[in-house]
């Protein structure tokens, strides 16, 4: 059924604008970078000391690598959000996180000392922050409300793909290279990005002033009910980071094999992201966030009970299914609800995610490291339902 509430649109508004693959792929290669460094520095640190938190069970180190990081990404992107907007620029902003991403991955091959990592970490944290909203209302100001949930899916897609070959090219480098040429690689392909971006992507600026019809009071509401679903779905994900040296001794695997187990997520929610943005274009958004959502649930549960590297890989992958069908209708229906102030207003939402990416890892190892290795992702799971009953009762009238 096609969305009763859709505009009819004129054929030339259904094209997605080519400046969006340019911007896509430009990204794409610090986005291998990050997906490098979220595999790497949980298995780096198990060798590195510290002063601070020398008595610190090394799940929770790696919980706290994680945290750090999302928690300073998540704090930035709202302040740098509003900036972005009340300046009217976003290629700044894109340009100077990218350089502050290459430049802290570079110092991490010359970084011995674990309190120094987290420093840096979150640094990096804010630097990415930078690019986050930015970068969002670049691909709105690119896109019309008829192809937003294709455009957010191909931009979404091409993040993934970073994201998810990243982990396997860093397993590879750390297991035949070492630790510090990967760093040097990532550091490299951030290096990339930002020249890319400097001299391919142009600005953007909002063209439609459209407004929107919900009051402030029920479109904040609505809103929270959106972050608070990624901040689930983000924490039931990330996770698994905190656990990876567990993982390594409980399965009697290594790096590579952790690594092919990060990546299945993000290789399939890289296949279904753009088929998920075009069906929550045309049957509606809400049902497709519930469904994913709802298929998250089991998939948690089942990551603190696996016995083999095959069945983590396994549900990993279908995590990456249910992600695709929240991540992407969730951003075309904030962008939809935000009218031309995008990069302030969406940034609660990715600043929800990052919080999730952040929170997920540390309560996960906190809550292993001190009480059991299965208690956390029954927590998630409780989570992940709290948010379900919340996005079917709130937004029932939205989009549906």
């Amino acid at each position: 059924m096609m969305n009763s509430d859709a505009p009819v649109l004129q054929k030339d508004e259904q094209k997605l604008d080519p400046a969006l693959y340019v911007l896509s792929l430009s990204k794409l290669f610090k986005d291998l970078g990050t997906g490098m460094l979220a595999f790497l520095l949980p298995l780096y640190i198990v060798g590195l000391d510290s002063n601070i938190f020398s008595d610190t069970p090394i799940v929770v180190r790696a919980g706290i690598i994680a945290t750090v990081f999302g928690l300073s990404n998540a704090i930035s992107q709202p302040f740098l959000g509003r900036l972005s907007d009340s300046l009217n620029r976003r290629k700044p902003f894109v340009v100077l996180g990218m350089a502050g991403f290459t430049l802290i991955s570079f110092i991490y091959a010359n970084t011995n000392s674990f309190d120094q990592l987290v420093l840096l970490r979150i640094v990096q944290g804010i630097t990415v922050g930078a690019t986050v909203p930015a970068i969002v209302a670049m691909v709105t100001h690119m896109s019309t409300s008829s192809t937003r949930g294709v455009a957010i899916g191909i931009y979404s897609t091409v993040r993934g793909f970073g994201f998810g070959t990243g982990s396997i090219i860093g397993g590879i480098l750390a297991s035949y290279y070492g630790f510090v040429t990967a760093f040097y690689v990532c550091a490299l392909l951030g290096l990339v990005s930002l020249i890319l971006i400097s001299f391919f992507v142009s600005e953007t600026h909002d063209v439609t002033a459209q407004k929107k019809n919900i009051s402030e009071p029920k479109q904040g509401f609505q809103f929270a009910i959106l972050s608070i679903a990624m901040f689930m779905m983000m924490a039931g994900i990330m996770i698994i980071f905190a656990f990876l040296p567990e993982y390594e001794t409980r399965l009697n695997t290594g790096p590579i094999s952790l690594s092919i187990a990060v990546s299945a997520y993000v290789i399939v929610r890289v296949i279904f992201q753009t088929p998920m943005g075009f069906i929550s274009d045309r049957i509606g958004r809400k049902r497709i966030i519930a469904l994913g959502l709802l298929l998250n649930i089991p998939i948690v549960i089942g990551l603190g009970h696996v016995d083999n590297v095959t069945q983590l890989i396994v549900l990993r992958a279908v995590q990456g299914i249910s992600m695709a069908a929240v991540e992407t209708p969730v951003m075309a229906l904030a962008v939809e609800l935000a009218g031309v102030s995008v990069s302030s207003k969406v940034s609660s939402i990715t600043a929800s995610q990052a919080a999730g990416m952040a929170l997920g890892p540390i309560m996960g190892g906190l809550l292993a490291g001190y009480i059991s290795f299965e208690l956390p992702f029954y927590i998630c799971a409780a989570m992940l339902l709290f948010s379900l009953l919340l996005v079917l009762v709130a937004l029932k009238n939205q989009y549906t």
